[in-house]
């Protein structure tokens, strides 16, 4: 075998030993990963993989740290909620690259329908906004002294071609739509969710009308606002989801 081909099985394995830290899980066996072939090969060979990125981050969360009482309490309910929403992740076909200090980093790598990935996507983001606040967000407040306004999660959703590839050792995700989940991320308030044009257009396109179901009760609104951003001041074309739950708006 030549030193190259020893070279690439050395890389696999180790890139192959990293998909427990990031893949999803399979469902009927979660000690294995669910990674398809084609994801394998694109991997092995710096191939663009078409994304939806999300970037997720704890509001006020250093004001958050500065009132706690006790730091490793603090400490636990961040790894409880980082725990859960790895899981919750996985269950949902979703992939983790990594944690912020105040947030998380996360995809999904699209091979069929970009629609569905979206649905899969939006429930997602659903459940851990929902999460945070019935629970870890009390968790919090228990442990503080004062309780800053503000607090709550914010996520930013873009799409487009990326890549995974190993760096400093870990398979990370590179490409344009990390950057703007990123400024999504930054332009939303608290238990909001803002769409990149491109992701919300594509969503827009498959809808009947701006309001969807993803559930028999769980229902959502894509509302094509205009956004200052840092990189346009004077505004850019996003989208903000709304969720619905037996009729009544989820967050305000």
């Amino acid at each position: 075998m030549s030193l190259l081909a020893k070279n690439r099985l050395a890389s696999e394995g180790e890139i192959d030993h990293q998909f427990h830290s990031h893949a999803p899980l399979d469902r009927f066996d979660p000690t294995r990963t669910n990674v398809s072939l084609g994801i394998r090969e694109a991997i092995r060979d710096v191939a663009p993989i078409e994304a939806i990125v999300l970037t997720v981050d704890i509001r006020r969360s250093s004001s958050v740290l500065k009132e706690s009482i006790d730091i490793p309490q603090y400490a636990k309910v961040l790894d409880d909620f980082v725990a859960e929403f790895r899981t919750v992740l996985h269950y949902h076909g979703g992939w983790f690259d990594k944690f912020t200090g105040d947030g998380f980093i996360c995809y999904w790598l699209v091979e069929q329908s970009f629609s569905e990935h979206m649905e899969t996507v939006l429930d997602f983001c659903c459940s851990v906004m929902n999460n945070f606040r019935s629970y870890y967000y009390p968790a919090f407040v228990a442990n503080m002294r004062n309780e800053p306004a503000g607090i709550g999660l914010s996520i930013g959703v873009d799409a487009g071609p990326c890549y995974l590839t190993p760096i400093v050792g870990d398979l990370t995700i590179i490409g344009s739509p990390i950057v703007g989940a990123v400024r999504m991320c930054d332009t939303c308030p608290p238990y909001h969710l803002v769409l990149n044009a491109y992701p919300g257009s594509r969503l827009r396109e498959g809808m009947a009308s701006s309001c969807a179901r993803l559930t028999d009760d769980l229902a959502y609104q894509l509302n094509p606002p205009t956004v200052a951003t840092k990189e346009y001041p004077d505004g850019q074309t996003a989208y903000s989801v709304e969720f619905f739950r037996k009729g009544e708006r989820l967050f305000y």
